[in-house]
């Protein structure tokens, strides 16, 4: 069976983002890689900062809850191009991490390639996407514009799954109902509804059986 662990926090923003205390964030920060450390240093944001350690959280909860005794987030290699990786003999471990707004999700898979996106629904300030959208596409966003967000989000999953970046490879993202294809190879998709402000995708490089989904708070994380 091939399973996604799901994990999410839903907080308040910077009400509850204030309330985390600071020397716990230090400890989260000392978890990771210098380089990552320094990656997260760089953010201008405090909010930034918070919602990308919380991330890296959820994954090692997601990790742990999977069995996977030995995972660290140490040992993610952070190529110069394309997606973060565990570096480990003993066991495959494919993951993604996405926020928006109050949203942070991370997303597990033993089996298989995965990416996931969030995007807070809001309000379009323009409808001009020709480097992302098929004209078909756009077509649809103009008669629809709350459209965007489930496409956009969808292109995006994909691109994150197939290790490759840049928003003119969305626009090389063939959409249809449940999958889509890229560079001549096929995607599962499948849409998580948590939230209604929010539209919340799933690739992956095989079928999914089995989406195992979590919430958990702020204050619970370690």
């Amino acid at each position: 069976m091939n399973s996604v662990r799901l994990y999410y926090i839903k907080h308040a923003g910077e009400s509850d983002l204030s309330q985390i205390d600071s020397n716990l964030v230090e400890q989260w920060k000392l978890s990771l890689s210098v380089r990552k450390q320094d990656a997260i240093q760089r953010l201008l944001h405090h909010r930034s900062q918070v919602n990308s350690l919380a991330g890296l959280r959820l994954l090692k909860q997601c990790a742990k809850d999977s069995g996977l005794s030995n995972f660290d987030l140490k040992d993610i290699e952070y190529p110069e191009a394309g997606k973060p990786f565990w570096k480990n003999e003993g066991g495959f471990l494919d993951f993604n991490i996405s926020h928006s707004g109050d949203f942070i999700l991370a997303a597990t898979c033993q089996s298989a390639s995965i990416g996931i996106d969030v995007e807070k629904i809001k309000e379009l300030k323009r409808l001009n996407f020709k480097m992302v959208m098929s004209p078909q596409e756009l077509t649809q966003i103009r008669e629809q514009p709350m459209l965007f967000f489930d496409l956009w989000s969808k292109k995006e999953a994909v691109v994150k799954a197939a290790d490759t970046v840049g928003l003119a490879r969305m626009g090389d993202v063939n959409l249809n109902a449940d999958s889509a294809e890229l560079d001549n190879k096929e995607w599962q998709l499948k849409t998580i509804d948590l939230d209604e402000a929010y539209v919340i995708n799933l690739a992956a490089s095989k079928h999914i059986d089995e989406v195992i989904i979590k919430q958990i708070q702020l204050t619970q994380l370690d």
